[in-house]
């Protein structure tokens, strides 16, 4: 493996959309997600690869053993970023499973199934959705909708372009994604390889309360219906109930908004958005019923909950897992089964096909910032295990 090289090859792909703030903001349609895409191309073709973009934006290269008869290996990640991102989420995956195929390749191994690499084109969100490249490539998108194909035009796309980008599975045998963490688990534990047997499914509820405006000075406490206390009580009761059920539920309220806003007026209205994320659905549900049932005890207000996103828990193909921690275990390299709890491109590959994900350490847990960093040497580490992936995968 030749180490300069790739950090150099790396480097070379990260630092486009370097702003001067020090992030990397290669956003969904941007300029600089443009100069990406054919710097990926070219490096996939310095790398021996067949290449092309498909009419999503995805970038492709296919690279077919001598003897090839199986079906092909789809492996990569996204090339954009958010804005004033880091240098690893996404590219890193692709980069990795480049020089994982360079590796095998110059190792001279035998591969009886193309390996098909991937740059996938806005996994970040944006306004055509996130995973946007992976859902046209699934044929995901849905472009009956009049307003969202208007949309989609904006940027570039017609309905016949992202019709064109969908992929045919009938002949694609796994889908195989190395990420960074964007978590401290691994870097905590001090473990190189997170082995990811699901990806969080995801509920988002906007949450109304209604009270009374009044005035602050002459409404006593006890005749006060302030939508903005009650609104801190169920953020409040929100954690708790996520520490209380454990086995990794989570929940976030990010933002909160209270009316009329005015520093003498008690708020008769407040909003806010909560989110709640598992591995298990029911939990979700259940978490969420508990929250209703809460907000029913605060007599003073009326409170309603409006179902706004809701996304089912995706499961890794067991098989995947399990032959990726044979691998790690074979290698003695230290490791641990996990769930991811960030939306990847496997939610939508997985809709189709088997995946399997990979993840290496995040420093101090830190992603979607400058100051996101993953070591050289677990990237190496995550290379080498997936080149020999691909090798169990594809032997004769």
């Amino acid at each position: 493996m030749d180490k300069q090289r790739i950090q150099a090859d790396m480097m070379r792909l990260a630092e486009i959309g370097r702003s001067p703030l020090g992030g990397i903001s290669r956003v969904f349609g941007s300029d600089f997600m443009k100069q990406e895409q054919q710097e990926a191309l070219r490096y996939l073709e310095e790398a021996g690869f067949e290449t092309f973009m498909d009419p999503a934006g995805n970038v492709h290269g296919i690279y077919r053993p001598a003897d090839a008869c199986g079906p092909e290996i789809l492996t990569g990640s996204h090339l954009d970023t958010v804005a004033q991102g880091g240098i690893f989420d996404g590219l890193m995956g692709f980069v990795a499973s480049v020089e994982a195929v360079r590796l095998l390749r110059e190792e001279g191994v035998r591969l009886k199934n193309p390996i098909h690499v991937v740059g996938t084109n806005g996994e970040e969100g944006n306004a055509l959705g996130g995973t946007f490249g992976s859902r046209a490539m699934m044929g995901m998108l849905n472009l009956e909708d009049p307003e969202y194909l208007s949309l989609c035009e904006k940027f570039g796309y017609t309905k016949q372009d992202l019709e064109q980008a969908k992929m045919p599975v009938d002949n694609i045998r796994c889908y195989l994604e190395m990420h960074i963490e964007q978590g401290k688990t691994l870097y905590e534990q001090k473990e190189k390889i997170g082995i990811v047997n699901g990806i969080v499914g995801l509920q988002r509820y906007r949450v109304n309360i209604r009270g009374e405006s009044n005035h602050a000075g002459t409404t006593m406490m006890e005749y006060r219906r302030d939508a903005l206390v009650a609104a801190a009580k169920l953020l409040v009761r929100a954690d708790q109930l996520a520490r209380e059920m454990g086995g990794g539920m989570v929940a976030t309220v990010g933002k909160v908004d209270a009316e009329p806003g005015a520093v003498a007026v008690i708020p008769g209205r407040a909003e806010f958005i909560l989110e709640c994320r598992n591995l298990e659905e029911t939990q979700m549900e259940r978490f969420t019923a508990d929250m209703q049932k809460y907000a029913n005890t605060l007599e003073s207000v009326e409170i309603k909950f409006e179902p706004m996103v809701k996304k089912k828990p995706v499961r890794c193909e067991a098989s995947l897992v399990e032959e990726l921690e044979k691998i790690c275990s074979q290698m003695e390299i230290p490791h641990r089964i996990m769930s991811s709890g960030a939306t990847h491109d496997g939610n939508a590959f997985a809709m189709k096909l088997p995946i399997g994900m990979i993840f290496v350490p995040s420093r101090r847990g830190i992603s979607h910032n400058p100051a996101e960093w993953t070591e050289w040497e677990d990237v190496y580490t995550g290379i080498e295990v997936l080149a020999c992936m691909l090798k169990q995968l594809g032997q004769p």
